[in-house]
């Protein structure tokens, strides 16, 4: 027997499962769970909201190194330091 060579069969396969067995459900006018609380639905809950997560840490990151470089600029370039105006 050979092997799937494809790493998202198993997804695809699972994911066409619970859609047959949610349209049999339907069909026969039974609900084995409401709407909201499906697998399918859970599953793209999830993923949304990993992906909504992933860009937040992302844009989190990168205004953090944006204002390190400021800092960095502004310290090399001594404007944080007291004028010769200004009192320490």
């Amino acid at each position: 027997m050979a092997l799937v060579r494809d790493p998202f069969f198993w997804k695809r396969f699972s994911t066409a499962v619970h859609m047959d067995e949610e349209a049999k459900a339907v069909d026969q006018g039974t609900q084995t769970a409401p709407v909201s609380a499906s697998w399918l639905s859970r599953e793209r809950r999830k993923r949304k909201r990993s992906i909504i997560c992933g860009f937040v840490i992302f844009f989190a990151i990168v205004f953090a190194v944006a204002a390190g470089v400021i800092i960095w600029w502004l310290a090399k370039n001594n404007w944080l330091q007291p004028g010769p105006d200004e009192t320490p």
